[in-house]
């Protein structure tokens, strides 16, 4: 060995740099220096880090939550050190022994001293340590992100199912395979890893003897059998890459196809075998003196892998399966329409035949009484601007979203929309943007504006169930302060020394003192110093307002709470608030979701699996968080429950009062809705050929045109004995405007979570919503008052088009706003509904469904009044049609006059 180096071999090129002219005194003392800064930059990280966790285990200490924290940390912290402990125990060895295989080497440069040769290798084996250690911490911070995933695969529930190609439990890809994906992903990056480095040491030390580095000897058989290593990780993942495959998008079908069962799938299995014998060629040549050999074993298996992963399956796809696709991908086609509709629960909806008879009649009104009462007029859009117009009071004051529910009020199930009303410290006025008054005095939202759907009040304005402040109305609300809400400053402080203001009263600000339990106390200057930390305000830790007393609230959006507690699940797009037991709540829906549900097509390249099992509650004033499980049949949220046993509460313990309340969730049903577009086709030939595909209906409103979003509606479904709180959603033919057919999710009782799709008869057509807009269009009266009404200033707005079911019918409603040019203020001032035969349009409700069977003309004449919109109860007591014809005339002409006087005044 000691003869294959020096002058006279040809590989030998003479120093690269002249190792006398280093300075090693500099370079130990950057190196101390760097190892300073090193240790104060992670000093100041981990107590960063130390402050970060102590202010958040207060946090969820105040919620009694803190089991959740504490678990994510152990995990965390134990895969840590596990996988710090791995990599070391990759690198450290591999490091000792490339110094051992130097030791042996002799010095080529005979003009350098000994000393500094052993100097500089000593830097540079200090050096490779470090580079291991810095690797250690980055690939441990890296295996510690993933406690969840392994969370998971420890306490996994079994599917009780199996998928048709493997036989395996579906828990296995959705648990299992994460964990094995990352843990080989790791392995393999860690390997690299300390090849890099080792490679690095034998490349520096060849530098410092002053000889061109040469991959023979004892470096050879080192990094060849890193090499192998390397190798043995591929076989690995071409093994676990068959079960990849049940996602596979290569060909027709989400999943396996018919080139991923017979080729695809048995290549990766020869693969594997062949990376196993190139990783033992790769161990077993440097003993043998066989360069060759590892040459030939690295290139055998690069060629198949090109040959058996890429072009067979490509080349087969085109010209096997392509030219006769259907016969070869209808066993695989039905798997993917099998376990997608299992994956978003569409195999759990019931399917019914709906008449969708054309024309309403009066015994269809008076059958079904509850759902025409329910009629809702108002949209969420129109609503919002007339509550920040009429029901705001101070600027400091928002209404932020509208949300729908239903109650029982006179012992009548009513539909109402209803925003809460939040606080905007941002709206204060300047002289008083105070620390003072935005973090102690101005703390919290008060009460809710509350409509019924149907209802309207003189003006176009909406009618109320609850309103104003403090809250009056039909539904009673005795705790309206909103401290968990929409809308909030980072953080705030109650029970201070100062007053809270509460609400404007009518002989000036009425104040309070938060009784209640949300926030985390300061009651140590410890706490109030690393609350000041936290927030970068010093004046929590200097004000005297601040007692031990005193409460910091932060993270009091709904949203965000759900978020930082339980990021493991996703929320629906809106929590909604709720009034019940003369409290303000919120109900947030959440998901439990995968992406390695076998066979399931994916949603927006998002998740391929989606379950709604989880409802939240939130306290509006002491922001309390409560997790009920909404769907114990769900494996993972069990598997989530194995691991935060004390998070999770049966859905048979929310309190009565908000389970009246808790509905089916709009975005679960939006794609539920989305995918039953193509899944309702179960046969595999229709399917492929896409004979009965659907779509979502396109109406225009407030002068756009676009899909018909789902809605809520009260309604009675046929065949039931009362009116319940539905989501529904119409479909129609793909490239078509008529209707085939709605969806109806429901959310009452027994029944909550039960879909239900109503076809229509396939020979009858059935107006969509596009097309009832068009006749709208067309009616000349309609049009003509619609221009009037755009010529006085005011622009017309026509609201969202609702199909909704009555008995064995269908009616068609859409409201008709305006709105001043000048002012975000609409106001509802006619009511359009419409049956298969006809479309009317008169000012109130009862007026509109009067005109559809025929009592009263079509559209009702231009007037305006100011007197209260009359709302009738008793349809026993009728005007005669002649004398109501003739008051009509009355009306007509005291119309003209005013358009004459009007003209004269202009």
């Amino acid at each position: 060995m000691s003869n294959m180096f020096g002058p006279n071999d040809p590989r030998w090129q003479g120093p690269q740099f002249r190792l006398e002219d280093l300075d090693f005194s500099r370079i130990y003392k950057l190196a101390k220096v760097g190892l300073a800064v090193v240790a104060f930059i992670l000093v100041l990280s981990g107590i960063g880090w130390a402050q970060s966790f102590y202010t958040d285990w207060l946090w969820f200490s105040s919620l009694g939550y803190q089991q959740i924290i504490l678990k994510i940390l152990y995990t965390s912290v134990g895969m840590f050190f596990l996988g710090a402990a791995v990599f070391l125990a990759l690198a450290l060895p591999n490091i000792y022994l490339a110094h051992k295989n130097i030791t042996s080497l002799r010095l080529i440069n005979q003009n350098v001293p000994m000393q500094l040769y052993y100097k500089a290798r000593t830097l540079v084996f200090w050096g490779a340590f470090c580079a291991a250690g810095l690797g250690a911490v980055v690939l441990a911070r890296s295996f510690a992100s993933q406690w969840e995933k392994a969370l998971l695969f420890m306490h996994q529930v079994p599917f009780e199912e199996s998928d048709p190609i493997f036989g395996n439990d579906l828990g296995f890809y959705v648990f299992s395979m994460p964990m094995l994906d990352f843990v080989r992903s790791w392995l393999l990056v860690a390997v690299i890893f300390v090849l890099i480095i080792v490679a690095a040491y034998y490349f520096l030390n060849s530098l410092l003897r002053g000889e061109q580095f040469s991959f023979t000897g004892r470096v050879r058989t080192h990094l060849a059998l890193l090499g192998a290593g390397v190798l043995l990780i591929m076989a690995l993942g071409h093994w676990l890459g068959r079960y990849d495959l049940l996602n596979s998008t290569m060909g027709a079908v989400y999943g396996i196809g018919f080139t991923e069962d017979k080729v695809l799938r048995p290549g990766l299995a020869i693969m594997t075998f062949v990376a196993l014998a190139a990783a033992g060629v790769l161990a077993a040549a440097p003993f043998y003196r066989g360069r060759q050999l590892m040459v030939v074993a690295l290139a055998a298996w690069f060629g198949l892998n090109i040959v058996l992963v890429h072009l067979a399956p490509g080349l087969v796809q085109r010209f096997m399966v392509e030219p006769s696709e259907l016969a070869r991908e209808r066993d695989y086609l039905e798997h993917n329409i099998n376990f997608t509709r299992q994956a978003y629960g569409l195999d759990n909806i019931a399917s019914q035949r709906h008449p969708a008879r054309g024309e309403m009649d009066r015994q269809t009104i008076e059958d079904n009484e509850g759902t025409v009462r329910n009629v809702r007029l108002w949209d969420e859009g129109p609503l919002l601007q007339s509550y920040n117009q009429i029901q705001f009071f101070r600027l400091y004051y928002d209404f932020l979203q509208v949300h729908t529910d239903r109650y029982n009020v006179d012992d009548e199930l009513r539909q109402v929309m209803l925003a809460t009303r939040e606080l905007s410290a941002d709206k204060l006025p300047s002289e008083a943007q105070r620390w003072v008054n935005r973090r102690l005095q101005f703390t919290h939202g008060y009460g809710v504006a509350m409509t019924p759907v149907t209802e309207v009040e003189s003006g176009g304005r909406p009618g109320f169930f609850i309103r104003d402040v403090p809250p009056t109305g039909k539904v009673n609300l005795d705790r309206p302060e909103i401290y968990y809400g929409l809308k909030s400053l980072d953080y705030l402080i109650v029970r201070s020394r100062m007053q809270e203001f509460n609400y404007p009263g009518p002989e000036g600000p009425v104040y309070t003192h938060y009784e209640g339990e949300g926030g985390v106390k300061l009651d140590s200057f410890f706490r109030r110093l690393m609350y000041a930390w936290k927030f970068s305000d010093i004046n929590i830790l200097i004000s005297n307002e601040v007692t031990r007393e005193s409460l910091i609230q932060y993270r009091r959006t709904i949203p965000e709470r759900f978020s930082v507690l339980t990021p493991f699940l996703q929320r629906d797009r809106e929590a909604y608030s709720v009034v019940a037991d003369g409290k303000v709540y919120w109900i947030q829906d959440a998901y439990t979701v995968t992406s390695r549900y076998p066979y399931s097509a994916p949603w927006q390249r998002a998740f391929n699996y989606m379950r709604n099992s989880v409802k939240t509650v939130a306290d509006a004033y002491h922001g309390h968080m409560d997790y009920y499980i909404s769907d114990p049949d769900d494996p993972v949220v069990r598997t989530y429950d194995a691991v935060f046993p004390d998070l999770f509460k049966p859905l048979e313990e929310m309190p009565e009062y908000l389970r009246d309340h808790v509905r089916y969730p709009l975005d679960l049903f939006t794609v539920q809705s989305q995918k039953l577009l193509e899944y309702h086709m179960q046969d595999p030939v229709v399917f492929y050929n896409k004979e009965d595909q659907w779509s979502v209906p396109v109406q225009h409103s407030f002068g756009q045109t676009e899909v018909l979003q789902p809605y809520y509606i009260v309604a009675r479904l046929p065949g039931e004995e009362k009116e319940e709180f539905l989501l529904i959603q119409p479909f129609t033919p793909v490239d078509r405007h008529n209707l085939v057919g709605w969806l109806a999710a429901r959310s009452d009782g027994e029944n909550l979570g039960e879909m239900v799709l109503y076809n229509f008869p396939s020979g009858r057509h059935v107006d969509g919503p596009n097309q009832v807009e068009a006749r709208i269009d067309n009616d000349a009266i309609i049009s003509e008052q619609f221009t009037l009404w755009g010529q006085v200033g005011s622009e017309v707005s026509r609201g969202i088009l609702l199909v909704i079911p009555v008995g064995d019918s269908l009616l068609y409603a859409e409201p008709v706003f305006l709105k001043p040019d000048t002012l975000d203020f609409p106001e509802l001032r006619r009511i359009i509904l419409a049956d298969s035969e006809q479309v009317v349009m008169h000012q109130i409700l009862d007026d509109s469904i009067d005109a559809l069977v025929g009592e009263l003309p079509a559209v009702a004449p231009v007037v305006e009044t100011d007197e209260e919109l009359p709302v009738r109860e008793d349809r026993e007591d009728r005007v005669l049609p002649e004398f109501r014809e003739g008051l009509r005339e009355a009306v007509d002409s005291l119309q003209e006059v005013l358009d004459g006087l009007k003209e004269m005044l202009r």
